[in-house]
């Protein structure tokens, strides 16, 4: 019963992780999904109930998004143009640069797999620098086994044993 102009899910970035999504929701409800390749094609609008909401500039009169997620930059603690767009906006989004960098740390994703939710992971071995804020300090995950190195200059014996 929505129309195109009554629901926008806006992709930004690249398309490649959403295109079965895209696909699916232009066949489920056509102009509905909508894809900004580009940050001109999107800008933050005043918003009444949050610091902004998703406008987007290629529709006369610009179209506000109802629903937003995007591809967060790697490498990037900001998460890129998506990052910054997709940032406290007034409307659901389906990921933040926080999530997209917990979910980029594969010792993180496997710790959650293993100790929150007693799944089997691979044997992990894994040798971090300092503490780290993300981690336990003892975590106790089936399969993963955690070294901890206040600097990696001359603990090669360290390294070797484990």
């Amino acid at each position: 019963g929505f129309g195109p102009l009554d629901m926008t899910v806006c992709c930004l970035g690249s398309p490649t992780p959403f295109l079965p999504v895209l696909l699916e929701g232009g066949t489920r409800c056509t102009g509905a999904m909508v894809l900004c390749l580009s940050p001109p094609w999107a800008r933050r609008v005043p918003s009444e109930t949050s610091p902004g909401a998703c406008a987007l500039e290629p529709f006369g009169p610009p179209r506000r998004a109802n629903y937003v997620t995007g591809t967060f930059a790697p490498g990037d603690p900001e998460g890129g143009w998506v990052g910054e767009l997709a940032r406290d906006l007034d409307c659901p989004t389906g990921g933040s640069v926080p999530l997209a960098h917990r979910l980029q740390d594969t010792l993180v994703a496997r710790w959650v797999l293993a100790a929150g939710a007693n799944l089997p992971v691979p044997p992990t071995l894994a040798f971090v620098l300092g503490a780290r804020g993300d981690l336990p300090a003892q975590p106790a995950a089936p399969g993963v086994r955690l070294v901890r190195l206040q600097d990696p200059q001359g603990q090669q014996s360290l390294v070797e044993e484990e």
